[in-house]
């Protein structure tokens, strides 16, 4: 029996990202607008001038469309990979490292004038379920009561994306550059004292 062997062309291979990452974009240019609420196949292929039938072979359903867009968008916000909070320990090292990067993508601001459609609900919770179920997780470990660990869980959550770094600087004024370790340092203090709540 013989058996067929996938041809592999580097240069065919390069073209087909391009042309997904094309898709992508023309996506995320869908999002960026004021009042859009929808993504639409056919104008992402009028936008990255291919078919729609191409843009059909990459992405063949929204749910393929919105997590690709996920991981499109995180690769852009965060190029340096993200690295989930390990513990409670690790939490203030997190926060710092998240906000720092998001801060400095330029895709920030525009995504998030987009927040409240349902296809940026969508994307947003794709791309942060897996960190958001870490902070739930390092929380618990710290052990304190059930109300205490709620309520602390319920603010760490309210802290963990850039819709709570920007308005300390667009509203209260404080530098960009300063809003990382102001937003760790707050996390810090919530995570001894709901440490010190576990102790008593």
């Amino acid at each position: 029996m013989t058996s067929t062997r996938r041809y592999e062309s580097p240069k065919r291979d390069a073209q087909a990202a391009a042309t997904r990452n094309a898709i992508l974009e023309a996506f995320v240019e869908q999002l960026s607008e004021p009042g859009r609420d929808t993504i639409s196949p056919s104008e992402a292929a009028a936008r990255a001038g291919v078919s729609l039938r191409t843009v059909h072979t990459h992405f063949p359903n929204r749910d393929s469309q919105i997590a690709a867009l996920a991981q499109w968008i995180d690769r852009y916000t965060y190029p340096n990979g993200v690295v989930a909070a390990k513990g409670p320990d690790d939490l203030a090292r997190y926060y710092r490292d998240v906000h720092a990067m998001a801060l400095a993508s330029p895709l920030t601001r525009a995504l998030l004038k987009s927040k409240g459609t349902a296809e940026w609900q969508a994307i947003r919770e794709q791309r942060r379920s897996e960190r958001l179920d870490a902070i739930r997780l390092a929380v618990e470990r710290v052990g304190a009561p059930r109300r205490e660990t709620e309520d602390a869980t319920a603010i760490l959550l309210s802290l963990a994306g850039a819709d709570a770094s920007l308005p300390l600087h667009d509203v209260y004024g404080l530098p960009l550059d300063r809003v990382p370790d102001v937003i760790a340092n707050t996390v810090q203090l919530i995570i001894d004292q709901l440490r010190q709540h576990a102790s008593d």
